[in-house]
């Protein structure tokens, strides 16, 4: 096993093993309950294990945005194929993950999921921007955790500059922005109401005021004003920073 793969399983054994209640729903269900809220773009799915450091599954989609086949794609991939200044980001927000679900009480171990961005290298040689966000969906006894993974490829948004790490609250949990590994977790309180979080993902997706008025069945005034609230309250100065702090944020 490479030092790479060896350096994260050095990080993921203080992965808690206190939880006592799984989530009482299939494999299946889970994916199905998480993936109409934790993708915004083009995406594919893997299953992973941290105590075997193994995909367990990898969606087919995984082809039409990286170039892999899903049995040609597995961890030393993805380790070997990060770009070089963004892998000790990767290792650091893996350890800031461990340490913010090792403080959380069992009960909320399931609440939160995780999400960072970094330049992957696709099969063919170019990069491409993903964001990984990661939710636990079972809790090994004897230590360690399986977890969902949701990779969306971000690259039509254009973002540089150093990666973001979010942990982002479900079910009434809050959330946490910008996180380091030598900061306090700080919770933010939420920017935008439930609609104009509903619009601000549509808007990621790439859709115009006129589709978002067709799907949301309003007005194309009414939309076009919640853009423009959107934009005041995130302080950004356009659309496209606002689509990619959005992102980056973790407010989608």
């Amino acid at each position: 096993m490479s030092e790479k793969i060896n350096k994260l399983r050095d990080i993921w054994d203080s992965i808690p093993n206190s939880v006592t209640e799984q989530i009482d729903l299939s494999q299946k269900e889970l994916i199905n309950q998480y993936m109409d809220v934790f993708h915004f773009g083009e995406y594919f799915y893997v299953i992973f294990n941290t105590r075997t450091a193994e995909m367990e599954y990898v969606s087919p989609n995984v082809e039409n945005i990286l170039g892999y086949t899903p049995k040609d794609f597995y961890l030393q991939v993805v380790m070997d194929n990060i770009h070089s200044e963004d892998l000790p980001y990767y290792y650091h927000y893996e350890q800031s993950a461990v340490r913010f679900f090792s403080a959380l009480a069992p009960e909320l171990f399931f609440k939160y999921k995780f999400a960072y961005d970094y330049r992957l290298k696709t099969k063919e040689g170019s990069y491409k921007r993903v964001q990984q966000q990661i939710v636990p969906i079972y809790y090994f006894p004897e230590g360690g955790v399986r977890t969902l993974g949701i990779f969306t490829d971000l690259t039509h948004l254009n973002i540089t500059g150093i990666p973001k790490l979010s942990f982002i609250g479900m079910q009434g949990a809050p959330s946490y922005y910008n996180v380091h590994l030598k900061d306090d977790f700080l919770k933010i309180p939420t920017l935008f109401s439930k609609r104009e979080l509903e619009i601000l993902s549509l808007m990621v997706q790439g859709f115009t005021s006129e589709i978002i008025s067709l799907k949301l069945e309003r007005s194309i005034h009414t939309i076009r004003n919640h853009r423009k609230h959107i934009l005041e309250k995130s302080g950004c100065e356009n659309v496209q920073e606002l689509l990619v702090k959005a992102v980056r944020e973790g407010w989608v």
